[in-house]
């Protein structure tokens, strides 16, 4: 697997864990733990967008 392939499969590995989160997200009294949890998921989803922008040949968007 080369560098491209390995952060486009993290990427979609925390858009997994993202998807997760937000579908058991409570409707009323969200614990601060989940709070965080979903910061720190888009703000790794953010710098694997932005590592895979810079790559050479760009960023393969999902359909």
């Amino acid at each position: 697997m080369d560098k491209r392939e390995e952060l486009q499969t993290k990427l979609d590995h925390v858009e997994e864990k993202l998807a997760d989160l937000k579908a058991r997200w409570p409707y009323h009294s969200v614990q601060p733990k989940l709070v965080a949890e979903r910061e720190d998921l888009e703000e790794e989803r953010e710098q694997l967008l932005h590592m895979l922008k810079n790559f050479p040949n760009g960023i393969h968007e999902k359909p």
